[in-house]
């Protein structure tokens, strides 16, 4: 995302994806001159700015620049996106940042509820209430299974696992959903790309792709 201010013969211009402040004459970098549009907007951007950062989406419109486009697309095929976020992928390539992140929660939380029957719960509680489990204190065996077992829990390692992916999962809840689901949330691409890549995780730990512990 981005904002630009104009104030007299100086341009101000503030850029997410790097959070610092850049402060440009317009008579310097020449905008009227420059070589550089934007495909989206047809706005004209610095050549000083184009030669001196690598960015990846238009200061001016805020969509993504198409060699960033397809360098995500290169990143989902190394990750081998699930299925299904392939809806939410394809938002983060229109540019729809923060839809595509409230999309990725969506199915996960729905995902979540169809495979533990825990229908009536929500956010952080739902996810506690899929992957927890108890164990014996003193022979220390499982005596109640997850209604989303990771594993068999047979080792220690397992069981380790399946409790992290719990806790991963309410604090993507907390920390996550209910900031994107009650308010805008951030805009900002990798922030947005690191949520989704952390419940393409998830689901692929949930439908079987297979665990981590051995």
């Amino acid at each position: 995302s981005f904002r630009l201010f104009y104030s007299y013969e100086i341009l101000f211009l503030i850029i997410d994806p790097f959070d610092f402040f850049l402060f440009y004459d317009v008579r310097e970098v020449g905008m009227s001159k420059s070589k550089f549009t934007c495909k989206q907007c047809n706005s004209p951007i610095p050549t000083k700015l184009v030669k001196k950062y690598n960015f990846n989406v238009c200061p001016t419109c805020g969509h993504l620049y198409p060699k960033c486009i397809e360098d995500i697309k290169q990143y989902f095929r190394i990750i081998q996106l699930s299925e299904e976020l392939e809806k939410a992928g394809n938002l983060i390539l229109k540019s729809e940042m923060v839809a595509a992140v409230r999309e990725a929660i969506i199915v996960l939380e729905t995902l979540v509820k169809e495979l533990s029957g825990l229908i009536d719960l929500t956010g952080s509680d739902l996810m506690a209430k899929a992957f927890s489990f108890k164990t014996d204190p003193q022979t220390k065996e499982v005596t109640e299974k997850p209604k989303i077992p990771i594993s068999d829990l047979s080792t220690i390692s397992k069981r380790n696992e399946q409790a992290g992916i719990q806790f991963v999962a309410m604090g993507l809840m907390q920390g996550v959903r209910n900031i994107f689901m009650h308010s805008k949330g951030t805009e900002k691409l990798f922030y947005c790309m690191q949520v989704i890549t952390t419940i393409d995780f998830l689901i692929k730990q949930i439908v079987g792709w297979g665990a981590i512990a051995k």
